[in-house]
């Protein structure tokens, strides 16, 4: 079977693009794989555990003859590199992210993107590992994936786009950027925020009784393994819809504190009940 596509070149081989390459090559989606980056051992990394072909610091030979183009980078960064890149692209070579922030970088990519090459996207998967070393082919497959935008209304990159994260055994929704970024901000930057927190709240159980820490509390704080750099510019780059997230956070808290410090058991009780409901729906 014909690859869909002669070349994807993906900018940046940490975690998630050394994981898209794995997962482009054993679809075998594409007949080149290209790793375009600026740390060349990060890149020969990549390539070692056969998650790139090629792999560059040279833009300009990365995005010549791609067909796609998919930018793997901290979210400030996903707009500078599209415009570094745009002045090698065909006018009809398709451009995506993989940012968990859309309202504010699309904005920023519309200033450059003239030929309505860009069309944004969120892969809602992960982990807290870092680097190429940590790379998993599988990462993809069964996940969600948002592309920003309307299901009714597609361009032709919108619908490139699609084709692909489909390829690669992911479902695909469409949400407005400023949809998407209002639901993030509750059910994955909030969570993170509060990981973060929790953890700091603890530091000196965590340094001195490290043995009485059980699996709740690891398994509620394991995401606080992430990354700063990616996530303090998540952060600030959805700073609005987070701030609203954390303040409607706060106020719950505050609501059991209020309970627990009245003693008021059976109003405990129902409130456990009831968020205990609520996340029993997620499974079924």
């Amino acid at each position: 079977m014909e690859p869909r596509f002669k070349k994807v070149t993906i900018v940046g081989m940490g975690f998630m693009g050394a994981s898209l390459g794995l997962a482009v090559k054993k679809a075998k989606l594409a007949r080149e794989v290209c790793g375009l980056g600026r740390n060349m051992d990060r890149l020969k990394k990549a390539r070692s555990i056969g998650a790139a072909d090629t792999v560059t610091v040279d833009i300009k030979s990365a995005v010549t003859g791609a067909e796609l183009v998919v930018i793997s980078l901290p979210v400030m960064m996903i707009p500078v590199m599209f415009r570094e890149i745009k002045p090698f692209l065909t006018k009809d070579t398709p451009v995506t992210d993989m940012g968990s922030v859309k309202g504010n970088v699309c904005e920023k990519t519309a200033m450059f993107d003239t030929n309505g090459q860009f069309t944004g996207s969120h892969p809602v998967v992960g982990g807290e590992k870092t680097g190429a070393a940590s790379a998993r082919a599988e990462l993809y497959r069964g996940g969600v994936c948002i592309v920003a935008g309307s299901s009714k209304a597609k361009s032709k990159s919108a619908k490139a786009v699609e084709g692909f994260w489909k390829a690669l055994g992911m479902k695909v929704m469409y949400m407005t950027p400023q949809k998407h970024d209002a639901v993030m901000a509750g059910v994955s930057h909030l969570p993170h925020m509060a990981a973060f927190a929790l953890v700091n709240a603890n530091e000196e159980n965590v340094r001195k009784k490290k043995d009485a820490i059980g699996t709740g509390f690891k398994s509620m704080t394991r995401i606080a393994a992430s990354g700063g750099e990616i996530w303090s510019e998540i952060f600030l780059m959805n700073k609005r819809e987070i701030m609203k997230q954390a303040d409607r956070y706060m106020a719950q808290l505050g609501r059991i504190r209020t309970m627990v410090e009245k003693s008021d058991i059976n109003g405990i009780k129902k409130y456990i009940e009831h968020s205990k409901k609520l996340r029993e729906s997620l499974d079924k």
